[in-house]
């Protein structure tokens, strides 16, 4: 896992991964879908903020979704690494000749699914198709410390075989939820970054102490920064959690569903509320637009507080105190939510006995 210093850039985000690992069961005609997919590796209920710098926290990872979701599903799954190109490019046509499917990151920040081809060559698919050469792959194939996990440096494949056995569903969905329950209520700090309700209670103290504070653009900045990628990555995870919830509602019952029906509810309102947040969050343009004026006032030697900065201030106070305002309403939603799920694990534990 990455360190506060290092570059955001190296590894996939985890979410990315979901996408990679959804085209290669597509690939090998399993029939699983995206939303499920992320409700079993636990990415549909992430949330990780680090206010020193915002996009950290769509890298951070509790624990590897990729093994998550492979051990859900029953399929089998290594995460290997080996220290020079050669070795991993032998190891990588050993494993595609078997059949197993190898997801490697490349320079572009994404995994690719690696398919069976000829000595020479290997192809990668993402929703398109690509031929790489040995030297051609060499050149992509990043180096990293550990492939969304924590690891030597090294050249990263996460490979999946065979599925000896298909887990339960209902089995599944309970392990599902005792994992969202980890990613909301620990208090745990992970690469710099608070997770869960936690996260949301540093993002809420942040926005606040800038909206009391006089004018900091660089700080503010991070707030604007994940008014972006981090909400959409939310958004896309909550989404996926009302989905998830709404399938396995088949393999559950009586009380079970009534806390689940009152967490697809909660669910559904935190979706509302990161929508409204899209346009209530101050944005990156207006904070630019701030900075730049205070820049020229500097130049030309106008007074500090002219007209238009008192614009840009209290703009930004509005939007922030808007934006307080629904993140205390969206914690709440989230608190209900993690509850409902924490209470069906809690019943379905007791029919077990």
């Amino acid at each position: 896992m990455n360190s506060d210093t290092e570059s955001l850039t190296e590894t996939p985000k985890p979410d990315d991964s979901i996408h990679i690992i959804h085209e290669a069961f597509k690939h090998r005609k399993e029939e699983i879908s995206f939303s499920y997919l992320m409700g079993i590796s636990g990415e549909a209920f992430r949330f990780f903020y680090n206010r020193q710098q915002s996009n950290k926290g769509m890298h951070t990872t509790f624990y590897n979704p990729l093994r998550a979701a492979s051990k859900a599903l029953g399929f089998e799954h290594e995460m290997i690494y080996d220290n020079t190109f050669q070795a991993a490019w032998d190891r990588l046509q050993n494993n595609v000749q078997l059949g197993k499917t190898a997801l490697i990151p490349l320079s572009d920040g994404c995994s690719f699914l690696i398919e069976n081809d000829n000595p020479n060559t290997v192809v990668c698919q993402n929703g398109h198709r690509y031929e790489f050469s040995f030297d051609q792959l060499q050149e992509k194939w990043q180096k990293l410390d550990g492939l969304l996990e924590m690891g030597l440096r090294g050249y990263y494949q996460f490979v999946v075989g065979g599925r000896p056995y298909r887990p339960k569903e209902r089995e599944m969905a309970l392990g599902t939820f005792r994992s969202a329950s980890k990613l909301m209520r620990s208090r745990r700090k992970i690469s710099g970054c608070k997770m869960g309700i936690s996260a949301y209670e540093e993002l809420i103290s942040h926005m606040q102490k800038l909206t009391d504070q006089q004018q900091d653009t660089g700080k503010r900045h991070e707030i604007a920064k994940w008014n972006r990628e981090l909400l959409l990555q939310c958004l896309e995870g909550r989404k996926a959690a009302v989905s998830y919830i709404e399938f396995v509602r088949k393999d559950f019952e009586e009380e079970e569903l009534e806390h689940l029906d009152r967490a697809a509810i909660a669910y559904r309102n935190v979706v509302k509320l990161l929508e409204s947040l899209q346009t209530t969050l101050p944005t990156q343009s207006s904070i630019a637009t701030n900075s730049q004026l205070t820049k020229r006032r500097f130049i030309l030697k106008i007074p500090a507080f002219g007209k238009n900065c008192q614009t840009q201030e209290k703009e930004f106070k509005l939007r922030s105190k808007a934006s307080i305002k629904l993140l205390k309403k969206l914690v709440k939603f989230e608190s209900d939510g993690i509850s409902a799920l924490e209470d069906v694990v809690r019943v379905g534990e007791k029919l077990k006995m």
